[in-house]
């Protein structure tokens, strides 16, 4: 094999691109996985007394479905059981034991993430039975009426189906006696129960929902609509307008298919209060939720699986080969110079806690101070290891100088200076005292500047969340990243700075 490194860094990259195509097509991760998804935090909070001291309360809370995902809940009930249960689609929480006489608060907060539209179920809903309680003529008169519409597409059927609740009857207009009684039953029985009576006529899925719509409110009633199944989603018929909606995100269902969202056993509710906002949830919520839920090997071994407070650690670790790759580009094509290799990327970091501006100028304030004291040390003709412990101990006190004046002063940047690296700044000291000795102050100066471009432009980096989100959930990109730094490892021509450099040499050739 006469070129192994281009042959490695081919194998790193299909390596790379196996992973990906991996995650993204079977695990069905997200290509772009900084995307933002709507998020709300709903809060229900309510206080249950009973007369005997005991009580059981049954409340209707958030479904998970593929458009909703439940991200994470707070639930607090002080001496009441709690236990989670299924009635259907539904999901019910269930409160039971010992009430205090002043009576006992129930608080349940959750957020809720509303993800991107995915295709329904194959298989549409059953339709369901008639409503209860109606006489066989009611039935008929129904099933006349929605006769009318035959041959109509689902959707132009349920829009002309729920304008009835408006008193709008589509061409051709129903018999005056049909009219009359199907007003008259719609008065007994209500708009609701009279519109599902014709979605069942019509041979339409139809069910009835409580919940929510989805906008920043406190409410202290539920919504109540009926959902009825177009061939392939769910449309919204809202009774009291006799309009329709197809955007299913618009609402938040905590009941569906009749089921009470509301149940009182032994007890009574003094007040209940639904509180919706809108919520900023870090991406990193997210995605990690949806990770540690699937049981798929690579998901297993995600970095999502370590306690939050070594993932924040591993967040900037990864975009540490990131910050060397541009340092190493920077050098070795650009032809920027720069303290050593790695001081650059170890400052981006400090940056990080101090902040750039302040960072900078702490790095700037301790080199000069370090230049004055290492030419005085010059006299002394001290050995190597002990003026380096002399420098050493110069960045430490200018470090505890920092510190107290950042406490006085409220600067929580100046008390975070513990977090640059002493020992890469006492390395740079006197590595900066030796240029400006041999090529002059201008030249010291230079590669000065560059190490603090370099830095901040690691910085940028480091400190993207979108890239940090990215490499955090597809860590193979990694292997990449060790690709390309191969093949820059392998090039050998002239630098950009040296074109300019001996620019007039080229020209009089």
């Amino acid at each position: 094999m006469k070129r192994p490194a281009l042959w490695l860094a081919l194998f790193l990259f299909l390596l790379t691109a196996a992973l990906l195509f991996y995650r993204i097509v079977w695990l069905g991760y997200p290509v772009f996985p900084t995307s933002p998804g709507k998020t709300w935090q709903l809060t229900i909070n309510t206080r249950v007394m009973s007369e005997t001291g005991e009580a059981r309360v049954l409340l209707g809370l958030p479904a998970e479905n593929p458009g909703r995902m439940v991200v994470e809940e707070t639930i607090s009930s002080g001496a009441l059981n709690l236990s989670l249960t299924r009635e259907g689609p539904n999901r019910i929480g269930i409160w039971s034991g010992p009430v205090e006489p002043e009576g006992q608060e129930i608080a349940y907060r959750t957020t809720i993430l509303i993800r991107p539209r995915r295709a329904p179920p194959e298989r549409p809903p059953e339709i369901g039975p008639y409503p209860d309680r109606l006489a066989r003529e009611e039935i008929a008169l129904a099933e006349r009426l929605a006769g009318r519409w035959k041959g109509l597409p689902p959707s132009d059927l349920i829009r002309a189906i729920a304008a009835t609740a408006g008193g709008e009857w589509k061409n051709p207009p129903p018999e005056m006696k049909d009219l009359e009684g199907w007003r008259a039953l719609a008065r007994r029985d209500g708009r609701e129960k009279s519109l599902l009576l014709l979605l069942r006529a019509a041979n339409l899925p139809a069910r009835r929902v409580e919940g929510l719509p989805l906008s920043e409110s406190i409410q202290n009633q539920l919504l109540t609509w009926i959902e009825s199944w177009n061939g392939r989603s769910w449309e919204i018929i809202l009774p009291e307008k006799g309009g329709v909606i197809s955007d299913s995100e618009a609402f938040l269902p905590l009941s569906v298919g009749g089921v009470p969202v509301l149940r009182v056993y032994a007890g009574e509710l003094t007040e209940i209060r639904w509180t919706l906002s809108r919520q900023v949830v870090s991406r990193w919520n997210l995605h990690g939720e949806r990770i540690r839920r699937s049981g798929r090997f690579l998901d297993q071994w995600s970095l999502f699986q370590l306690p939050p407070e070594f993932q924040r650690t591993f967040r900037i670790l990864l975009l540490v080969p990131i910050g060397t790759l541009i340092i190493g580009f920077l050098r070795n094509m650009i032809g920027f110079p720069t303290f050593g290799v790695f001081m650059p990327v170890l400052m981006a970091l400090a940056f990080r806690s101090t902040g750039l501006a302040y960072g900078l100028g702490i790095f700037a304030g301790i080199l000069l101070a370090g230049y004055a004291v290492r030419r005085g040390l010059d006299q002394l003709r001290l050995l190597l290891v002990p003026r380096m412990s002399v420098i050493l101990t110069l960045v430490i006190v200018c470090f505890t100088f920092l510190a107290l004046a950042g406490n006085k002063l409220g600067l929580r940047e100046f008390m975070a200076v513990g977090l640059l690296p002493f020992v890469i700044l006492t390395m740079v000291i006197e590595r900066f005292f030796v240029l400006v000795e041999e090529a002059g102050i201008r030249e010291g100066l230079r590669t000065a500047a560059g190490s603090a471009a370099v830095s901040i432009i690691a910085y940028g980096i480091i400190s993207w969340e979108p890239l940090q989100l990215t490499f955090f959930v597809y860590p193979e990109l990694l292997a990449a990243v060790a690709a390309v730094q191969i093949l820059l490892g392998r090039y050998t021509g002239y630098r950009l700075s040296e074109l300019f450099r001996f620019r007039e040499v080229g020209g009089s050739s």
